[in-house]
């Protein structure tokens, strides 16, 4: 007997939505870990972030577009197909991995000096960086291989390898950072190798399921066949192609944002950075969901269920509006304890609570926007998706966030309300977006 659609939606979602946390909950320990050494670290450590994504933004987008062909090969019940784009975007992914990260290792330095203007914090953010970047080639076929994962509905293996790269990465953290059992003192860097540590931990997880249990995917012959057959190389890079563009719009527009945010004072900035956490958990549940939406609008596709892909985006826009209601709820009560864990002064405490109504406000238009990208996704839309990116963090974000920052003189709060700007103006072009693409799915289905 088939699941039910709402049964079949949670079953996916849970599990993603817990691997997306365990994701948070590792940066947020990262932080509290690191906060011993002074705000310096704290802030040196966050300002490799958007640089960091902004490079993975490409491998980002090939792990979205192998979900996308796998989830809707299985739709088709095609495992021949399904591993056909597994293997080549995992290939494809390695090999660029390598050189990229060969190349930021080498010159971490200009490059963090091009994307952070913090010169107090630069030493370390360099050091952090540059480990990060060298070893990149695990995190990009990590990438790849829980988005595939997902891409069938296998959230649990996915949600079991990142509390396995949670357990390593903690455990490096308490050994490294400060020095026990006998280990070295590293500071940041320790919290670098502990990062690539748990990193590794969770592809052997994942390779050992596609090796040993996965009936679907599989890991055999990826290296024997050296050339992609000429349409999947086309699908892979008109797919992907346009999904990293998405990507980098996207990442391009908060690294410049991070930019003007770098010419603020480390003490203002640390405890931006540490509000910017509460923004990774709303976007942790959203990412579950989008997982959920985007596998299982692909498979419906794939099976021509064209009812179902509109039944799972309004699953999935109900459940984001709940999940934000109680985040902002959280984020709102939670405030005082939450920053007292990071800042002794009562000032950083209090600003920080007042960022989290802005970040509460950011929940709802934040899961809800994502939720609708997913759907657009799954149906095979990925030109749309990466226009409205464009617009909104590339062109809204970084010029209101510029004026209202440094023209008008607001500093962060400036940047605050640039998110704000931005994000309403991300929904309301994604609920268009979505709507046009169900209306399409709507008419196929009449004309057949």
């Amino acid at each position: 007997m088939a699941e039910k659609p709402s049964r079949e939606f949670f079953r996916i979602a849970v599990p993603a939505v817990l691997e997306s946390l365990v994701g948070v909950v590792i940066t947020t320990v990262d932080t509290k870990m690191i906060a011993p050494l002074g705000k310096e670290a704290v802030s040196a450590v966050s300002l490799t972030a958007q640089p960091k994504l902004l490079f993975l933004s490409i491998f980002y987008a090939l792990g979205t577009a192998s979900s996308i062909f796998v989830s809707q090969a299985l739709g088709k019940r095609d495992k021949d197909e399904a591993n056909a784009y597994f293997h080549a975007v995992l290939r494809i992914s390695f090999m660029l991995s390598l050189v990229l990260g060969l190349a930021l290792f080498v010159f971490a330095e200009p490059a963090m000096h091009l994307f952070s203007r913090q010169q107090e914090t630069m030493a370390l953010s360099v050091s952090f960086f540059r480990i990060i970047m060298g070893f990149m080639v695990l995190q990009c076929t990590q990438i790849v291989l829980n988005a595939s994962l997902r891409g069938i509905g296998e959230t649990r293996v996915t949600f079991v390898s990142s509390i396995v790269m949670a357990v390593v990465d903690v455990l490096l953290n308490y050994l490294l950072i400060e020095g026990r059992w006998g280990f070295p003192a590293l500071g940041v860097v320790g919290d670098a190798v502990a990062t690539v540590g748990g990193t590794a931990a969770s592809c052997a997880v994942c390779a050992f399921y596609l090796r040993r249990r996965s009936d679907f995917l599989d890991l055999k012959g990826i290296v024997a066949k050296r050339e992609t057959e000429p349409e999947v190389a086309r699908n892979i890079r008109d797919k992907a192609g346009n999904i990293a563009l998405e990507n980098l719009f996207t990442r391009i527009g908060f690294l410049l944002s991070s930019v003007i945010v770098s010419g603020l004072p480390a003490d203002d900035t640390a405890v931006y950075f540490v509000a910017m956490i509460l923004m990774n958990y709303t976007f942790a549940f959203g990412d579950g969901l989008q997982s959920a939406v985007a596998a299982l609008t692909g498979r419906s596709m794939g099976e021509r269920q064209y009812d179902k892909v509109e039944g799972y985006i309004r699953q999935g826009r109900a459940a984001g509006a709940l999940v934000a209601t109680m985040l902002s709820a959280v984020y709102i009560l939670g405030a005082q304890w939450f920053y007292g864990l990071y800042f002794p002064d009562a000032a950083d405490v209090a600003r920080g609570a007042q960022y989290s109504y802005v970040v509460a406000s950011l929940t709802f238009l934040q899961i809800l926007r994502i939720v609708n990208i997913a759907g657009m996704r799954g149906m095979g839309e990925v030109v749309l998706p990466s226009r409205i990116a464009m617009i909104c963090v590339l062109i809204v974000n970084p010029l209101s966030s510029y004026l209202l920052a440094e023209v008008c003189g607001y500093g962060v709060w400036g940047i605050w309300v640039a998110s704000l700007i931005t994000q309403v103006i991300w929904f309301v072009a994604s609920i268009a977006g979505a709507s046009s693409c169900i209306r399409r799915a709507r008419k196929e289905k009449a004309e057949e």
